[in-house]
């Protein structure tokens, strides 16, 4: 996606349009046009298989600008600040030295938060705007989408990926001097799962079924310099991931098949994930614990971090974040001035109830409240509304936890739009009748 808008398609396509006429469709910007199901028509596989294929044979050669090594950590909105603040606290702990940069949306950092981890040697790095500078803008850019970008665009040859909710419990530096890393430019670590041979991903990416386990991107080693043309594949998953993500769970994967897929080998730790509660604790090629992955009990500000039994360097953690509580009220969202129009249209949405339908998912109601918070029907990712201007045009925008969810226009009277995270799916909001009241 280019920013942060989803048209609708022009035609309304069916199953039975011709792949050229879909492959058509495909290289232009992502959109809210695409029926419920569309993800398992056999034209769609083949026309996102010719897509790939005629990808790859127009990826250009690596430009000479990457140097160094380097951290990358996406880390935009309230939560994911608190994390990776904690992440990157724990990696200076741990006597690491790397340069470090947090990459975020627009609207997801402000200068509080920038001057917050300058100490920390941490650079922000707005990914939005980097995307509006480039030549040949992502097609789709949101949530998992991030990962990927962040690698091929950061300044880095050499780039330790980490999610923000991660816990490095040594200084990884050392991994890029590993004789497994320095044979294939890349690591990834194991998840617990495997995908199955039935599944139909295999044959989408025209990769041959291997029994191994799926990747786990909470930490990626990579030279980018060396593994271009994968990285870059993976970017084209991701950024059609309106498809690929109805086929496997998130980014994890599309820099599984992408390597199988570009022909470059990587190297893997031999030893399983270590579960703990809501942590999955990764290895090094010796079997030992190098990272602590809090991918479902990430830390909250507001001090209400359950204690997990064998989890390292606790304190570590629970110190970062009183220094951060100290310094920073971490309220996810700031209601930005409104113009007239912008003031007139708050007011007629707010205090009123919608049909909130996540197209091809699901569907509740949702309540925005007067004072821009979600009321009934809210969620993680639908806590927060406003109204402001966005390219342009006037538009909703739907919040959680200080991370844009969706923009959505108005469209004879609907608000249409998509999310711009994790599974992208089409967004209409429909305005409900009030509740008539009794005699």
């Amino acid at each position: 996606m280019k920013g942060s808008d989803m048209p609708s398609l022009n035609v309304q396509p069916s199953e039975d349009l011709p792949v050229e006429e879909m492959v058509d469709l495909l290289r232009g910007p992502a959109t809210s046009g695409w029926p419920a199901g569309w993800h398992t028509w056999p034209a769609a596989h083949e026309a996102h298989r010719r897509l790939a294929r005629e990808f790859l044979q127009a990826i250009p050669p690596c430009p000479d600008r990457f140097r160094g090594r380097g951290v990358v950590i996406c880390a935009g909105g309230h939560r994911l600040f608190t994390n990776g603040y904690v992440c990157a606290t724990l990696l200076r702990k741990m006597g690491c030295k790397l340069p470090i940069q947090f990459w975020h949306f627009e609207n997801e950092m402000d200068d509080q938060m920038r001057q917050l981890v300058a100490p920390l040697g941490v650079t922000c790095i707005d990914a939005t705007a980097v995307n509006q500078g480039n030549p040949r803008a992502a097609r789709s850019l949101g949530g998992w989408e991030l990962k990927p970008f962040a690698i091929l665009h950061c300044p880095f040859r050499e780039i330790l990926l980490l999610d923000a909710d991660n816990v490095p419990v040594v200084d990884p530096t050392f991994l890029f001097d590993t004789p497994e890393y320095r044979v294939h430019g890349a690591i990834f670590w194991p998840d617990y799962g495997r995908l199955s041979e039935s599944r139909q991903i295999w044959e989408i990416c025209e990769v041959p079924y291997r029994n191994e386990p799926e990747f786990e991107s909470g930490q990626i080693v990579v030279d980018k310099v060396r593994c271009w043309k994968a990285l870059n594949l993976a970017m084209h998953y991701n950024e059609h991931s309106d498809f690929y993500f109805r086929h496997i769970h998130g980014d994890k994967d599309t820099f599984h098949l992408a390597f199988h897929r570009a022909g470059h080998e990587y190297a893997m730790p031999s030893r399983e994930i270590h579960g703990m509660d809501g942590t999955m604790c990764q290895h090094d090629f010796q079997g030992r614990r190098i990272f602590q992955h809090r991918n479902t009990d990430k830390w909250r500000l507001d001090g209400s971090n359950r204690h997990i039994s064998d989890f390292w360097c606790e304190d570590n953690c629970r110190d970062a974040l009183r220094r951060l509580q100290e310094r920073w009220s971490g309220h996810p969202f700031r209601k930005p001035a409104l113009d007239e129009e912008e003031r007139a249209l708050f007011a007629r949405l707010g205090g009123k109830c919608y049909d909130y339908r996540r197209v091809g998912y699901d569907h509740r109601v949702l309540e925005l409240v007067a004072d821009g918070t979600v009321g009934r029907g809210g969620a993680t990712n639908e806590r927060f509304w406003c109204v402001n201007r966005h390219r342009g045009r006037i538009v909703l925008s739907i919040l959680g936890d200080g991370q844009l969810t969706c923009h959505l226009s108005e469209e004879q009277g609907l608000w249409k739009g998509a999310w711009l995270r994790h599974e992208r799916m089409p967004i209409v909001l429909t305005p409900l009748a009030p509740a008539k009241s009794g005699p």
